[in-house]
């Protein structure tokens, strides 16, 4: 059985980097990846770090895994504290590299070029990245909604669907996003806030998605 998450708190304030941590931060990665367990970033960073100072120890594996899983917090920096520990043979290997493809998509607001490097993660031969992608499809459309939310009052639906991977405005509501007032056949109204409001802002044709990309912060925050 796996750790709980208040076992893996305790351990954490308990402990400095010990050899003997590694087993039940895995077991509790594994956990995480199978969805029995709720996401921390502490206990993810911890094991890859534990990989750095006892390479023997060391699954490459579980540590895709663990980098997948900081992806999925977009558009947290969680992935970028990773990225930092991470050996470069292993994130050079295919599903590192398709990882960091997505990354650089997202970071870029580039929502559709990043769907379509996201389909080599769901039909990945790891079974459990292959999972995982395909478990957060609607977890990540609902992050990128809350990206889209910053910057646009107002947007067409075939832009926001496209920035969804194709869905349709039925779709768009079924997400139940805090972030949707409302979604038609014709456009997709956000919720106001003090970011999207300032200028009463409007899609308009030739606004590039990139022009939000320093707004992200405010979500990870």
């Amino acid at each position: 059985m796996a750790p709980s998450e208040n076992d893996i708190r305790t351990l954490l304030s308990s402990q400095s980097y010990s050899a003997s941590m590694v087993q039940p931060l895995e077991e509790y990665l594994a956990a995480q990846t199978a969805g029995e367990a709720p996401y921390m970033f502490d206990a993810v960073r911890t094991l890859v770090k534990l990989y750095q100072l006892f390479p023997e120890h060391s699954k490459e594996d579980l540590t895709v895994h663990a980098y997948l899983l900081a992806m999925l917090e977009y558009p947290s920096t969680d992935n970028l504290a990773l990225s930092y520990m991470i050996p470069q043979p292993i994130l050079s290997k295919d599903v590192c590299a398709s990882i960091q493809t997505c990354l650089t998509h997202l970071s870029a607001c580039q929502f559709a070029e990043f769907w379509k490097n996201y389909e080599a993660l769901e039909s990945s031969a790891d079974p459990v990245v292959a999972g995982v992608a395909k478990r957060s499809v609607a977890r990540l459309q609902a992050s990128i909604l809350q990206v889209l939310a910053l910057t646009y009052k107002e947007a067409p639906t075939s832009v926001v669907s496209k920035a969804l991977r194709g869905i349709a405005a039925a779709d768009i509501t079924a997400l139940q996003s805090p972030v949707v007032q409302s979604a038609s056949a014709d456009s997709v109204v956000f919720a106001a806030s003090a970011d999207n409001t300032k200028r009463e802002k409007v899609y308009q044709e030739g606004v590039s998605f990139s022009t939000i990309g320093s707004l992200l912060s405010k979500i990870s925050q």
